[in-house]
């Protein structure tokens, strides 16, 4: 008796058929974890970052400054502000604490209130932050988080907006 062994074409179409509705499902929610995952990792480094800034100034005993570059989403660094003017000058201050440039550029980071340029601690570890709308929001898609500060400037991350 001669067998064939194989499939058919209808079945062979039935199958991409049924891969194909299965990935367009998958698609949208693997694309929003993506977004996610790029926000948490975004606002992981900025909270390090500002966490680096205020030990630097408790353990240098003197202000120390986290500065966008150009934005917050792509560049920011961290010094040693000896003159006192929130700005870095490598001729007159010690080298840079921290450059950081981030990979992501898609992520949006955006700086509020005294958040929008700097953030100053001096060297007792308090921020020159002053209200509840000095703070960070990251965000990517539909996904944002927010870093918010405490009065004495200890830094949170939280998805609900600062109040």
């Amino acid at each position: 008796m001669n067998k064939q062994r194989g499939f058919t074409l209808v079945e062979l179409l039935m199958t991409v058929v049924v891969l194909s509705i299965l990935i367009a499902l998958a698609v949208p929610s693997f694309r929003e974890l993506m977004d996610k995952n790029a926000v948490t990792t975004a606002a992981n480094d900025l909270l390090s970052s500002i966490l680096l800034a205020r030990s630097e100034a408790v353990k240098r005993e003197s202000p120390v400054v986290i500065r966008k570059v150009s934005s917050w989403g792509s560049r920011y660094r961290v010094f040693n502000d000896l003159n006192g003017n929130n700005n870095y000058n490598s001729s007159t201050e010690s080298p840079v604490i921290l450059d950081n440039i981030l990979s992501d550029s898609s992520v949006t980071i955006t700086g509020n209130g005294a958040a929008s340029t700097y953030i100053r601690f001096n060297p007792r570890g308090r921020a020159s932050l002053t209200t509840s709308n000095d703070y960070f929001s990251i965000s990517k898609g539909s996904t944002t988080r927010y870093i918010c500060f405490s009065a004495t400037g200890r830094p949170r991350i939280q998805e609900a907006s600062c109040s």
